[in-house]
């Protein structure tokens, strides 16, 4: 699925495979934003081919979180040459290929091939990928590494005026019309580190914080009108569920 002149659904739901993934499309490389599951490799590789992405190295991996159906794949594209970057406190999930035995109750479904993150960051960063930049914001409570990387998609300028902002929000809430009454889903509390407190922190920050054009998650379906506003109602649903 084509989202903006760069940026591509690539894996997910839409293609029966736990974990959205986005690919962005540069001129010599693809980078991901999330790999999806173990099992989602075989398909987003599929899918780049169908996009004519088939000849391009995935260069980048840029993780939202470290659960299974974020980070699954995140092993196979290293050994292909790609970057896995993560925020440090996820990092351990990589590292440990997933959940510690007895620590979710998902048990051997949690598990996925480990690796070493190339690049890992502690605060607000910019990275970059060719002509793109993407700026992490830490932002914890569905994990304690949680992170929103925007973007602006450079391939969209126009004389008067810059690209779409497009927003990776990972788990910490996704929009999905026929998923919810309100079309808004909060973030799952099942993980060991998740923290209501930094949650909410989390979306004080965010609704002052963005006006995305596009807003991409984890789950659910691309958002590609009134971000702000959806952001906002995630972040009242949350504080009126919260207390």
């Amino acid at each position: 699925m084509k989202i903006t002149k760069s940026v591509y659904a690539v894996s997910g739901a839409f293609y029966d495979v736990l974990g959205n993934v986005y690919a962005i499309r540069g001129d010599k490389g693809v980078a991901l934003v999330d790999t999806g599951e173990q099992t989602a490799a075989e398909v987003i590789e599929a899918s780049l081919a169908q996009w004519g992405m088939g000849d391009l190295p995935v260069t980048h991996v840029f993780l939202t979180h470290g659960h299974m159906d974020h980070a699954g794949s995140a092993a196979y594209f290293q050994k292909k040459g790609a970057k896995i970057i993560v925020h440090e406190k996820d990092a351990h999930f990589l590292r440990d290929g997933g959940f510690p035995e007895g620590t979710t109750p998902y048990g051997s479904d949690w598990i996925f091939p480990a690796c070493e993150p190339d690049i890992i960051f502690r605060e607000k960063e910019t990275l970059e990928f060719e002509d793109f930049r993407l700026t992490a914001y830490p932002l914890p409570g569905h994990t304690d590494g949680s992170t929103f990387y925007e973007m602006e998609d450079v391939r969209e300028r126009t004389p008067d005026g810059p690209g779409r902002t497009v927003l990776f929000t990972g788990d910490t809430f996704y929009f999905d019309r026929e998923c919810a009454e309100d079309h808004i889903v909060l973030c799952w509390k099942g993980s060991p580190d998740y923290d209501p407190v930094k949650l909410e922190k989390s979306f004080d920050f965010a609704f002052r914080q963005f006006y995305p054009d596009v807003i991409l998650s984890g789950h659910g379906m691309p958002l590609l009108a009134n971000g702000h506003e959806v952001i906002c109602a995630a972040a009242r649903k949350f504080l009126n569920t919260y207390r």
